[in-house]
């Protein structure tokens, strides 16, 4: 009877550890950047289709 309990307990303790996977990115690190080829735009949340909706154009030089 103890077992199963304590195995419970020691389960809820780890998932409580773990880092949630988030669907999409919402932190600016993760987002691709612009270079000297390509210029990145994020789109603002209302304009988005998913969560990783960006453009990026060629830049002429």
């Amino acid at each position: 009877m103890r077992k199963p309990l304590l195995i419970l307990a020691l389960a809820l303790l780890l998932t409580a550890c773990a880092k949630p996977k988030l669907p999409g990115c919402n932190d600016v690190s993760c987002r691709p950047v612009s270079d000297d080829h390509t210029m990145t735009i994020w789109w603002q949340p209302d304009m988005r289709n998913g969560a990783f909706d960006y453009t990026q154009a060629s830049v002429n030089e």
